[in-house]
């Protein structure tokens, strides 16, 4: 390229640049506008939105669950399986071997002497009885406590096969509601404190609890009618859920508080408390 050629377009391209396409320009502008927008409503979220934290408290089955027909036919076939290919245990050959002696020893009974006629042999058929009236002697515990006789809805004794969640009944804002032990946020504290506190403070420090972990197994959105939204200048609360196991102690609700009643719901009784759409987040945590 001539000399006089490369200085004709480096001559020209300020106007290119102070001409440059329109798409570009709104591009920029768009870009810009989206950057500042995007800043001005994460401050405008975090200033209406409320904090809370909540402990899902929950007790886990004690017992295993009924079998249903289907696990019940499954476990006999098996059971008939191994009987079928299994070999003689160790117990099953010394019966075995007792039971030849015996027979040679009734037969040869002439032969033995009179002072080992008369001794007393435990034989293998004798354990056999004596364990046959233990096992006769033995009684299992029932399935259905006497929780599940009187639909107590306060113990931790109802529904051992299933999982249990403490729930707690509280006035809020003039209405009682049904819902996990919940605090709002206290500055200086993390969120699992503020959770741990939710428990401890309406429900007495007797109960024993663990929680999994130090981040939330979940959240819940609770949006604001109008004329609360406009008291409170906040669109709704933000409750981060933590999860926790039972591991014993009685409640005692905390009356300072507005704690009116608590109960040990299983996973298909939430929704007659909590309602379809608090129920559905809930249950996601249940372990079955």
């Amino acid at each position: 390229m001539s000399s006089s050629r490369t200085q004709a377009v480096l001559a020209a391209i300020p106007k290119l640049i102070k001409h440059r396409p329109s798409c570009l320009v709104r591009a920029s502008q768009h870009r810009n506008y989206s950057q500042s927008s995007a800043a001005k409503t994460t401050e405008a979220t975090a200033e209406k939105w409320g904090l809370a934290g909540a402990l899902y408290l929950e007790r886990l089955p004690v017992i295993t669950p009924k079998m249903t027909r289907l696990e019940q036919e499954y476990k006999e076939y098996k059971l008939q399986q191994e009987v079928e290919q299994s070999l003689l245990s160790e117990y099953e050959i010394t019966k075995k071997e007792e039971e030849e002696r015996l027979a040679i020893q009734k037969k040869n009974v002439l032969d033995t002497p009179l002072h080992l006629r008369n001794i007393p042999i435990q034989t293998m058929q004798d354990k056999e009885e004596l364990w046959s009236k233990e096992l006769a002697q033995f009684t299992p515990a029932d399935r259905e406590t006497e929780a599940d006789k009187s639909n107590d809805m306060r113990s931790t004794d109802r529904k051992l096969d299933q999982s249990l969640v403490l729930l707690l009944k509280q006035v809020v804002d003039g209405k009682e509601w049904w819902y996990l032990p919940t605090m709002n946020y206290t500055p200086g504290l993390s969120m699992r404190e503020v959770a741990e506190q939710a428990l401890t403070s309406n429900c007495g420090t007797d109960l024993k609890f663990r929680v999994f972990g130090n981040a939330p197994s979940g959240y819940q959105i609770k949006n604001y009618g109008r004329e609360k939204r406009e008291e409170t200048k906040l669109n709704g609360h933000k409750v981060f859920i933590y999860k926790a196991e039972y591991r014993g102690g009685p409640v005692i609700p905390n009356e300072d508080n507005s704690v009116l009643d608590y109960a040990w719901v299983t996973p298909k009784e939430l929704r007659q408390y909590l309602g379809r759409t608090t129920s559905r987040v809930l249950n996601k945590f249940i372990i079955y």
